[in-house]
């Protein structure tokens, strides 16, 4: 250690517990070592450390009812906020299930209260050392692998879109013709560019079009380009998407929209590798690659000949279809935390920590009929108006509706009071987390924000069987 790092005071150590005779004998206990910061409350605790920004924590596993959060609620906010971050949980049963999510969220250590005092300060001491070694080591940039979706610029956790992601590494080092459909909003474009990220073309121009975005009339010019006075208003030549796109790869998004008489000129420009402008007498090779998208059914388009079937077959040498937001598990969390801690840099709002409980469960049962579009815009608007330091389900303006009104009873039914209503709405969330689940109750338990215990208690309240759901 060099002499400036032994005279720098070491970070403060923060103390969370709702006994404030724990409290006392804490810093009694830590002070000679540590600066020590104690707080008997969860939103006392966030405050602390969003100002202090401690190192390591002692966090009581069971803390009062203020806030509905938890020690093991408090170790997963901070360590999201500082991924050097090293919390202790103090229990007065190691074994149970709250106990051990701590475990399974990365607590350094987890101990019985009764732990004897020496013993506590040796593993306060570890934790230290391995939390500043973390924090330096983080200081060099981190060297994202290959393999990782991440390199691509994907966000996901899912392994059907990590298997899509191996097929597009594979074939991205060939000039073969893509074709990506999917729902709109599922991130068509991003997919289309991670494929040209992965190609030996990388370093080559990606330019996309949206062929449903420009008027009829200028299609043709917008894509091949014009000479000088090839039409009304053609004052001087100008080259078009794809001689832009030369040597890289050209994104036609929303293909399906092309007409057909345009649909016959980019087949002859895609098995001649030649684009003449209109207006020109002779064309101009190029080297361009073509990965196309819609959300438009093509098979049925082509019976109904409103798409070229030859055309189809000439981009969709490989497809890929993305699957919707609401049928990507996990996914559905990662990405909203994602886009809440892309905002909250975005727009300076470090006051905000997490979604509220009601605001995670909102999340993982709404259907994004958006997708991941919808998902990125509504918690950007969520993250400017936010007043607290939690996004709520008021911030999102989210309004369900019933995914089936034939099937659902109405509100206002005979009989039916506000607590009816609320425990039908909470027993229909359970079973659609059960179904999302698979009848997993650790990921019940994530999908609607509460733990495995509340999970167990809700399943007997409301006679659920979690083996119905099981595969």
């Amino acid at each position: 250690m060099t002499e400036s790092e032994l005279s720098t005071p070491p970070p403060p150590l923060l103390v969370v517990d709702d006994d404030p005779a724990v409290l006392r004998q804490m810093g009694w206990l830590f002070k000679p070592d540590y600066p020590v910061l104690t707080a008997g409350s969860s939103p006392e605790a966030i405050d602390l450390f969003l100002r202090e920004r401690p190192t390591v924590a002692v966090l009581d596993l069971s803390l009062g009812q203020d806030s509905g959060k938890d020690g093991v609620d408090l170790l997963r906010f901070f360590s999201e906020a500082d991924p050097a971050f090293h919390g202790i949980i103090l229990s007065g049963d190691i074994t149970r299930p709250r106990a051990l999510e701590a475990v399974r969220l990365g607590a350094y250590d987890l101990l019985e209260k009764t732990v004897d005092p020496e013993e506590l300060r040796r593993v306060v001491a570890r934790a230290y050392n391995r939390a500043l070694l973390s924090r330096k080591t983080r200081a060099v940039p981190e060297v994202v692998p290959e393999s990782s979706p991440a390199a691509l610029g994907i966000v996901t956790r899912n392994e059907k879109i990590c298997e899509m992601l191996r097929v597009l590494r594979k074939i991205a080092a060939t000039d073969v013709s893509v074709l990506i459909t999917g729902e709109s909003g599922t991130g068509k474009e991003l997919f289309a560019r991670a494929c040209h990220q992965a190609s030996p073309r990388k370093d080559g121009p990606f330019v996309a079009i949206n062929c449903g975005a420009i008027p009829e009339n200028l299609m043709e010019s917008e894509l091949f380009g014009h000479e000088k006075g090839a039409f009304t208003g053609a004052t001087e030549s100008r080259g078009g998407k794809f001689e832009a796109a030369d040597h890289g790869t050209l994104f036609l998004d929303e293909v399906a929209e092309l007409p057909v008489d345009l649909q016959v000129k980019l087949l002859r420009v895609l098995q001649d590798k030649i684009v003449e402008r209109v207006g020109a007498r002779t064309g101009k090779k190029l080297d361009v690659r073509i990965i196309a998208a819609t959300n438009q059914p093509l098979p049925e388009m082509m019976a109904k000949g409103r798409f070229r079937e030859d055309l189809y077959y000439r981009i969709s040498v490989m497809s890929f279809l993305l699957p919707p937001l609401r049928e990507r598990g996990e996914d559905v969390l990662l990405l909203a935390r994602y886009f809440l801690e892309k905002f909250r840099s975005e727009y300076q709002k470090g006051d905000i920590v997490d979604f509220s409980k009601d605001c995670l469960a909102l999340i993982s049962t709404y259907d994004w009929p958006g997708n991941i579009r919808e998902m990125e815009n509504r918690i950007r608007r969520a993250v400017i108006i936010a007043t607290g330091r939690f996004v709520t389900p008021a911030d999102l303006d989210i309004t369900l509706s019933p995914r089936d009104p034939g099937e659902e009873a109405p509100l206002l039914a005979p009989g039916k009071n506000l607590t009816g209503a609320r425990e039908e709405a909470e027993k229909r969330m359970l079973a659609e987390a059960f179904e999302k689940a698979k009848g997993n109750i650790s990921h019940v338990a994530r999908l609607i924000g509460t733990s495995r215990p509340t999970v167990h208690a809700l399943i007997k309240k409301h006679g659920l069987n979690p083996r119905e759901f099981k595969e």
